[in-house]
């Protein structure tokens, strides 16, 4: 859920800094008791175990923020990538691996002045392709990584 760990607090200042006429931040799966916790300038979307919807809310996004405390591969930050959308994170736990020079930025952990002017940077300037991002995300396919863990079992066996 929303806490500290996954950058609530991140974002809601991030939301107080940003412009609010330049600038929507949307917050995905959520409950009523993160929706007291946040100011209004951010919108909030409960839960949704609709993978159409989420696509096309990550679709619509210029950028997606992820400012994760700890995270082991940044699921959330492929999912954005495939739908042709850039991803400003912290550099924590799996979150940075996940994206590259084409496919978003990293600023260093608890860097909010960073964050923001990636966040900037990015829709100001459209430094990233849609097509760019989701070439990256295709690197992280479940069938591709099966068949090289398969490859690396067999070599290792084979040795």
């Amino acid at each position: 859920g929303w806490g500290a760990r996954k950058g609530l607090d991140v974002l809601m200042e991030l939301a107080r800094r940003l412009d609010g006429s330049r600038y929507q931040m949307v917050l995905v799966g959520t409950d009523e008791a993160v929706d007291r916790l946040l100011p209004p300038q951010i919108i909030s979307i409960h839960r949704t175990q609709n993978q159409t919807e989420l696509a096309e809310i990550y679709t619509a996004a210029d950028v997606f923020v992820n400012p994760t405390r700890e995270e082991v591969l940044g699921l959330t930050n492929i999912e954005a990538n495939a739908c042709g959308t850039p991803v400003v994170t912290f550099r924590t736990g799996g979150s940075p691996e996940c994206i590259d020079g084409s496919s978003g930025i990293v600023v260093e952990q608890e860097d909010l002045q960073g964050m923001l002017e990636a966040i900037r940077h990015i829709c100001e300037h459209r430094p990233f392709s849609a097509e760019d991002c989701r070439k990256r995300a295709k690197l992280f396919d479940k069938n591709e990584r099966f068949a090289e863990y398969v490859r690396l079992y067999e070599a290792v066996d084979a040795g």
